[in-house]
């Protein structure tokens, strides 16, 4: 057999699904909802299963770390969605989609070595930017300039009645518990959940005028309750509409709304205006139906700000007296923070517009669940229309993009995927259908570049399985988010004190924590500040605490609840250790995982799977071919690199997927 070294793709193009699962894609493909996914892989290269293994933990920023340097959490250094480094206090997390936080050469840096040029949209662990000479969109958290939005989502209540306007705040929830950490967060300290439902403890989760997470559940976005009143003061407003005033800007900044019946009987229309003076609203909604974008002005810290945002108007009554309203996250489109060089942001926004911001609303009603899939649907489209606007007026090379609608379906709805669960499952299936083809189009879109000089590949990080905590109780241990002390409190080896009504960790008396999705730490004296074990007692304790693990069993089931765990040297062989693991890791039994991250990532349950997608197709890849070489997610780079006649990072772990590549022969 041979590979002939003769390089012919000029361009690449590697497209990350996070959180897209092999599994359900092939169960798609063959009811015919993904003809885009299904048409790539009879044009190009895949596995058996579509599917590769993935770095452990089954977490979004080490694997795609991973995609992006071909190196194991254990080299480039980012080992959780939260990372640790060995001699800081226990319980301080840095967030992990920090490329600060990378040891390892990125791929992009080695293009730009040889002198070729990338544009990254939206990748995880790239921001900041390691590069001078690339396009850099962001990467800071799961969707596209996140941060950059002035004033959080709202759904509004409105009513007849003299009553006084009633806001309630969001969540402001940094923990990552839906992947979403929105302010500039770069180290947080784990707390403690109140007492009355510990278990674990996570980082930055309160509202924004305190309390809660519990009080906070009423509230993933802002909540605005309006009174409805008869049209007075207006210069140009429709015989017979009624008004509300809207609280918008984090309540410093009032608008003025009229109801209105077109057809002079029946209301069924909501105009938004700057002030009653105006002749022409700024927007417009039919009952039902989303609005335009809605450009307008916002004042912020004395300085006036252009801003953009939809709304959508999701019931009213035909006489006018009742009304309710979603408004989308508003975006400033001035804010180019996030945008590498500083210009793309406004080349963007001239040239494809404002992007709407995947809602966060609340779940598990129809309206709400419409308007996450919509708002979704809403942000593919800006990315297909920017994707294409970069790649046809920017000099590239090497396009690397990531979009993270499936995870966040998965984490909201997969657990609902199950009978067992809820009747309403069928609903729950046809929301997670919903979102693959969504995903489906957006392929179809970035397929058609593929050819003659252009490969693309298509990747996730991981998928996710759903014993669903709904199914059964996962056991108080491998939550990715923080400190996990129901487990190893009841083993014994981490003790916890009331002080003024809230649960600390006793550090004095406390042996070891568990800590993020798998990881346990000994507390170390000369290593932990408070560490209380003596290093000569380490290794009988890692001991004790491995077969503590693995004797553990479900109170409710009695069933294991560990399916295996390893010391810090034997981690090694599984691409992990280093100063960012902890000094065990485990692996918790299909069952008891939570979702994805604490278990393998070759792990199926109820027709759900962990493994990562692989799809490759275009120049120098074979066509048709199905490969029998198992691959992992070290392997993409080096395939890249070797495709576009690019150097390897320095750091390369895995190997190029020749038996893929139209030169190799049997």
């Amino acid at each position: 057999m041979c590979c002939s070294n003769d390089v012919k793709t000029k361009k690449v193009m590697m497209v990350g699904l996070d959180g897209a699962d092999p599994m359900l894609i092939k169960r798609f493909i063959d009811e015919g909802k993904l003809p885009n996914f299904k048409k790539m892989i009879e044009m190009g290269v895949a596995t058996e299963d579509l599917g590769m293994q993935g770095v452990l933990p089954t977490i979004t920023p080490p694997n795609w770390a991973s995609l992006a340097t071909g190196a194991y959490p254990n080299t480039h250094g980012i080992t959780c969605f939260w990372n640790h480094e060995l001699g800081k206090p226990l319980d301080e997390l840095e967030y992990g989609w920090d490329s600060n936080l990378c040891k390892a050469e990125y791929i992009w840096d080695a293009f730009e070595r040889a002198g070729k040029k990338s544009i990254l949209m939206n990748y995880p662990t790239s921001w900041p930017p390691t590069t001078k000479n690339s396009i850099v969109i962001d990467g800071t958290s799961i969707f596209t300039n996140l941060r950059g939005y002035t004033d959080y989502e709202k759904y509004f209540t409105c009513a007849e009645g003299d009553f006084a306007i009633e806001e309630v705040p969001h969540v402001v929830d940094n923990s990552g518990t839906d992947c979403r950490v929105e302010t500039e967060v770069t180290t947080q300290q784990a707390k403690i959940k109140p007492l009355d439902g510990f278990g674990y403890s996570q980082p930055g989760l309160v509202t924004e005028e305190g309390g809660s997470e519990e009080e906070a559940d009423a509230a993933k976005c802002d909540k605005v309750r309006t009174p409805i009143k008869a049209a007075t003061g207006w210069e140009n407003a429709p015989e017979g509409a009624k008004e509300v005033v809207l609280p918008v800007n984090s309540g410093n900044t009032r608008r003025f709304g009229l109801l209105i019946a077109s057809d002079g009987k029946t209301y069924d229309t909501f105009r938004i205006y700057v002030s009653k003076n105006d002749e022409q609203p700024i927007g417009e909604a039919k009952v039902g139906c989303w609005s335009e974008f809605i450009y307008d002005t916002y004042n912020m810290n004395g300085e006036n700000r252009p801003v953009a945002y939809k709304i959508k108007v999701t019931k009213m009554q035909a006489d006018g007296s009742y009304m309710e309203f979603y408004y989308s996250f508003v975006q400033d489109i001035k804010n180019d923070k996030y945008f590498y060089p500083k210009e793309v942001c406004s080349d963007l926004f001239e040239n494809v517009g404002p992007m709407l911001q995947p809602s966060n609303y609340d779940r598990h009603n129809v309206t709400a669940d419409t308007i996450v899939i919509e708002s979704m649907a809403d942000y593919y489209s800006w990315h297909e229309k920017a994707i294409s606007y970069l790649l046809d007026n920017k000099e590239w090379d090497l396009f690397y993009s990531h979009i993270h609608g499936i995870d966040m379906l998965a984490h909201y709805y997969l657990d609902y995927n199950l009978e067992q669960v809820t009747p309403d499952y069928k609903r729950y299936r046809a929301l997670t259908s919903k979102i693959y083809q969504i995903t489906d189009h957006y392929i179809g879109e970035l397929l058609k570049r593929v050819g003659d000089d252009v490969a693309m590949i298509v990747v996730s990080d991981h998928a996710a399985i759903t014993p669903g905590m709904k199914v059964s109780e996962c056991p108080l241990i491998g939550d990715m988010w923080g400190m996990n002390v129901g487990v190893m409190s009841e083993l014994g080896y981490t003790k916890l004190k009331e002080v003024d009504g809230n649960l600390e960790i006793d550090w004095a008396n406390t042996k070891a924590v568990a800590q993020r999705a798998m990881y346990i730490y000994i507390n170390l004296k000369g290593r932990d500040p408070q560490g209380i074990v003596d290093p000569e007692d380490y290794d009988e304790l890692v001991k004790q605490i491995i077969s503590d693990l693995y004797t553990y069993r479900d109170p409710k089931t009695g069933r294991r609840v560990i399916s295996f765990a390893l010391n810090r040297h034997d981690m090694e062989d599984i691409g992990l250790g280093g100063p960012h693991c902890g000094d065990i890791v485990y692996f918790m039994e299909n069952e008891f995982c939570r979702t994805h991250g604490n278990g393998l990532s070759n792990q199926t349950f109820y027709g759900f799977s962990t493994r990562c997608l692989l799809l490759m197709a275009g120049d120098g890849f074979k066509k048709g071919e199905v490969l029998r070489r198992r691959c992992k997610v070290v392997d993409v780079v080096p395939t890249i690199c070797h495709i576009a006649g690019a150097p390897m990072p320095r750091d390369i772990e895995g190997s190029v997927i020749y038996q893929a590549l139209e030169s190799f022969e049997d």
